[in-house]
């Protein structure tokens, strides 16, 4: 019985003794994740010098898993299976470590050298900013802040693009490449090295 009876008392104390992070604590490592990149060696560097470090990192990945968890639950549809699909085939034929970023290099190119209009012209939409938007997702690089407008449009044009993949027709073509895909022996990068990057999955081989 007496030990019954300390049982809620150590509970209690434990509890106590647990450290809660501040929601200013938070939005400081999260807008350093941000501007640096999510690893973890960014992690480490954004609590250094933080009294509850190790409860920071522990909120920062317990957070990141139940996005995961969410976004599983919430996006679950035959276009996210195949685009997970892809990235499981790319992962294993280790295009990341043979690839040139040559789309990211097209987009840059854009970016740097042809004359966007300006944002006021374009009800507050930089295309600037879109394309840099775009350059850094392909470069795997950390975002930078856009304005409402770019927000939007960006969203827009991305939603009309899944909606032009979400069809019937779609997904039996990305069914149809990935059986194909599986059932290819091997893919010489070495005597190719420009598919890396312009073709990957060597479609241009296929007749269709």
């Amino acid at each position: 019985m007496e030990e019954n009876k300390q049982n809620p008392e150590v509970d209690v104390s434990e509890k106590k003794r647990k450290p809660r992070l501040t929601k200013a604590t938070k939005q400081r490592v999260l807008k350093y994740l941000e501007k640096t990149g999510f690893s973890r060696e960014t992690l480490k560097r954004a609590t250094e010098g933080e009294k509850n470090a190790e409860a920071i990192i522990e909120y920062m990945v317990n957070s990141c898993e139940e996005a995961e968890a969410k976004v599983e639950r919430e996006c679950d549809s035959v276009s996210l299976n195949n685009i997970n699909e892809w990235l499981e085939l790319m992962k294993s034929t280790q295009l990341s470590e043979r690839c040139e970023f040559e789309a990211a290099a097209v987009v840059n190119s854009i970016l740097l050298n042809e004359r966007q209009p300006l944002p006021a012209k374009m009800n507050g939409i930089d295309l600037k900013a879109a394309y840099k938007f775009l350059s850094n997702a392909l470069m795997g690089q950390p975002q930078e802040q856009m304005s409402d407008a770019t927000k939007a449009f960006l969203s827009r044009e991305i939603e009309l693009l899944i909606a032009e993949a979400n069809t019937d027709e779609s997904d039996e073509a990305a069914r149809d490449m990935g059986q194909r895909l599986y059932k290819s022996t091997e893919y010489d990068y070495q005597a190719q090295p420009r598919k890396c990057s312009l073709d990957p999955l060597f479609q241009d081989e296929w007749k269709t």
